[in-house]
């Protein structure tokens, strides 16, 4: 992080009021975090669902961090009295980290900013960025999935002061907007992976969804790209064209002729990796033409994803050959298509999250490996909002349509998933009697205790849930 003073601080927030100035040397680090400050660092007493951060200012204070930003005035009082700290007031703390850090990189002249947004893949598509971008310049990309109104300023501000590009991962939820997160990088360039049915509790509709996920480019000038998947039926070139701001260059990479890049001859190989050809037409003779792209991540869902990040690349002049060379060394973060080899069995750990879509391609890639029985274990999803049953029971209906060996659910919306997998099978006219083909359990606990017994040597094994369902637990419990 480049240094700030207090004085940058207190200009950079609105109507902030010095309650005390202890002489604090210059920030080096922001934190919302009790536990992560440290000498130098500006903790923001955000305040959470769970949490007050102002209820840990003594405890910042003795880990030795003096300077605090905090929005209760009695709080404010009560530390500025100890004399050893600055402590700035302003009227909401999380309002407060937003304006700082969008003023922080306003000021970071000549950053290349490429940000990122979808209903999946966006995590993974970050990664795809952060590779092709680094063949050329020194790029900083979204650590895990610090993609929030907390995360994104918690990113920049983590930033190594000498990068040249920065890779951001922005993500929609109740407590933020895109348009407000794309307020505070204010992106050259916009990439969205798809608009699916992640996150209908909150906004209702995909068309709604769609606006959303564009939103990334609403402060865009004249001649910024924003780069889609146009295989998503949302995404189409007329559709996108008719939300973004005017002037804005819109780049399609799909499957079909008019595209800009254009993805075709897909090898899908399940666990051993993916392939396809790549038809770039951007318009630059010394970069159109036709590539390989092979990739060591699983999934033919990110050969689309990889795409856009080559499309990206090629906006900020790199060659397509030496972006697909980057991506030759790309590794996903832990639990998101990691594949992992025990003596006994492969496992396919996606457990991070999941929605319907990815879940589907999940189910996908296990049915494209090489195996002596495919297992699925399947969580619940969560914010489906209305539709989360029959979003769940689709699950299930894919899973038997593509002939998965053993489907095992846990929660009780994942119930859904095996009664449809049921149904489906039953609707073929062949008699069910609950054997072991498809198995429900609303207890995680149990599930657990009794996974080993269901497992055979040779399976490969998919475990995928939403976050909060912590299947990881499941992993570990495999022997």
């Amino acid at each position: 992080m480049k240094k700030i003073s207090v004085d940058y601080i207190l200009d950079a927030i609105p109507e902030s009021k010095l309650l005390s100035d202890a002489g604090s040397a210059e920030v080096t680090s922001v934190a919302i975090d009790s536990r992560q400050v440290k000498e130098c660092s500006l903790f923001f007493a955000v305040i959470g669902e769970k949490n007050d951060g102002h209820d840990f200012l003594p405890s910042v204070r003795e880990n030795g961090c003096h300077a605090v930003i905090v929005s209760d005035t009695e709080w404010g009082d009560k530390i500025a009295a100890y004399g050893d700290m600055t402590v700035i007031l302003v009227s909401c703390t999380r309002d407060a980290l937003m304006q700082l850090a969008k003023r922080y990189i306003a000021d970071w002249h000549g950053l290349l900013k490429v940000a990122v947004t979808g209903s999946v893949g966006k995590t993974g598509t970050k990664d795809f960025l952060g590779a092709v971008l680094s063949s050329k310049y020194k790029t900083g990309k979204t650590p895990g999935n610090l993609n929030s109104d907390y995360g994104l300023p918690l990113t920049v501000f983590g930033f190594d002061e000498d990068i040249e590009a920065a890779v951001l991962e922005m993500g929609a939820g109740r407590s933020v907007h895109i348009s407000e997160l794309a307020d505070i990088a204010r992106p050259d360039i916009g990439v969205v992976t798809n608009v699916g049915t992640s996150h209908l509790e909150a906004f209702g509709t995909r068309d709604i969804l769609t606006a959303e996920k564009l939103g990334i480019s609403k402060f865009f000038d004249v001649g910024n790209s924003i780069i889609v998947n146009s295989d998503c039926d949302k995404l189409s070139r007329k559709n996108v064209e008719k939300i973004v701001p005017a002037g804005t260059d819109v780049v399609t990479v799909g499957s079909e002729v008019n595209d800009n890049i254009i993805v075709y001859n897909i090898g899908d190989f399940g666990i051993d990796g993916v392939s396809c050809s790549l038809d770039v037409k951007l318009g630059l003779t010394e970069y159109d033409g036709t590539y390989k792209l092979v990739i060591p991540v699983i999934g033919a869902h990110n050969l689309g994803n990889a795409a856009l990040a080559i499309a990206a690349g090629v906006k900020l002049g790199i060659n397509p050959a030496d972006g697909i060379r980057a991506l030759a060394d790309t590794r996903f973060s832990s639990g998101r298509l990691e594949v992992i080899k025990t003596d006994r069995f492969t496992i396919i750990d996606d457990s991070y999250n999941a929605s319907p879509e990815s879940m589907k391609s999940g189910l996908k890639i296990l049915n494209s490996s090489k195996a002596s029985r495919r297992v699925a274990i399947l969580g619940d999803m969560y914010e489906l909002g209305d539709e989360s049953e029959a979003l769940h029971e689709s699950v299930g209906t894919y899973a038997h349509d593509i002939g998965i060996d053993l489907l095992i659910t846990i929660g009780s919306n994942a119930t859904a998933i095996a009664r449809a997998a049921v149904a489906a099978k039953e609707a073929e006219g062949i008699a069910y009697d609950g054997g072991p083909e498809v198995i429900a359990y609303t207890d995680k606990d149990e599930a657990i205790s009794e996974i080993n017994d269901l497992l055979t040597e040779g399976d490969v094994i998919l475990v995928k849930a939403s976050r909060g369902m912590k299947l990881e637990d499941v992993i570990s419990a495999i022997k």
